[in-house]
């Protein structure tokens, strides 16, 4: 029997959807809030289990209370950890773009981050190329401190895929960081959460250059959690720092205000 309702006209269609997207970015928001408020006593009563002896050793010596400073010069040990991983859950870039290597004398420009964060996402699309000129030029080391800061799955997949990267493909892992986090900023601008899979996370890797091997390895990990011991050091490290809002960024010991360096050359005027 065919409805008597009117078909919605093309205008009244693009305006749902403008609706839809707008609901689904406060309802992000509003997850952001939340976890802002709650995750530092969630991940107290988790009593989180570090694998490997060199990453609790250092977690418990840590200076608490500070972000950025020196790079942790020990690599987590364990399964479930990527071999250039250091012992705080970092991953540092240095000259070349290659993973755990640095610069001597290069400034440390701490980043702690959540692949889920769309102000995030935003903050690598501003810099992405001033990193690379910055890092080339030796002028700094890239510390990553990856979270899952707002308890998305999307956090788990990535940093799976990335962990794969790291061992089987490093030369890659740059580029594939950037193009993930271009990914997410995508998806969130068009309030598209549905694509929020591990299929846009192999899309990302084979965008940034992965080969077909390394891809077809990406799914598996995702599956098996296989670097699962490397979320829950990222976690326990987030929960011995004042970290209220991702993205933070020190250079050095100094946290800057993400409205002071809001320019494709923020970061290297403060050098």
């Amino acid at each position: 029997m065919a409805s008597n309702q009117p078909r919605p006209t093309k205008a009244e269609r693009r305006e749902a959807a403008r609706a839809k997207a707008q609901a689904m970015r406060e309802e992000q928001e509003r997850r952001e809030r939340r976890a802002r408020i709650t995750r530092r006593s969630l991940l107290g009563i988790g009593g989180l289990a570090v694998a490997g002896t060199v990453a609790a050793v250092v977690i418990t010596e840590r200076n608490k209370g500070a972000v950025g400073g020196k790079i942790v010069t020990e690599l987590a040990s364990g399964e479930g950890f990527p071999a250039t991983i250091r012992a705080d859950g970092s991953l540092v870039f240095g000259p070349d773009l290659q993973p755990g290597t640095s610069t001597d004398g290069a400034q440390n420009l701490h980043i702690y981050f959540d692949y889920a964060c769309h102000h995030c996402a935003n903050f690598e699309q501003l810099h992405k190329t001033e990193f690379e000129t910055l890092l080339e030029d030796g002028k700094i080391n890239l510390v990553l401190h990856p979270s899952r800061f707002l308890g998305s799955s999307w956090s788990d997949m990535v940093c799976n895929a990335m962990g794969v990267v790291l061992d089987q493909e490093p030369t890659s892992a740059f580029a594939f960081h950037q193009a993930v986090m271009a990914r997410f900023a995508e998806l969130y601008a068009i309030g598209d959460y549905s694509s929020i899979t591990a299929e846009s996370v192999t899309q990302a890797a084979t965008e940034a250059g992965v080969s077909d091997a390394v891809v077809e390895q990406i799914g598996s990990a995702i599956t098996a959690n296989t670097y699962g011991a490397w979320l829950d050091l990222c976690d326990t490290t987030f929960a011995e720092i004042p970290i209220t809002g991702t993205p933070t960024v020190a250079l050095g010991t100094e946290k800057l205000e993400l409205a002071d360096i809001a320019t494709e050359t923020g970061i290297t005027d403060r050098l």
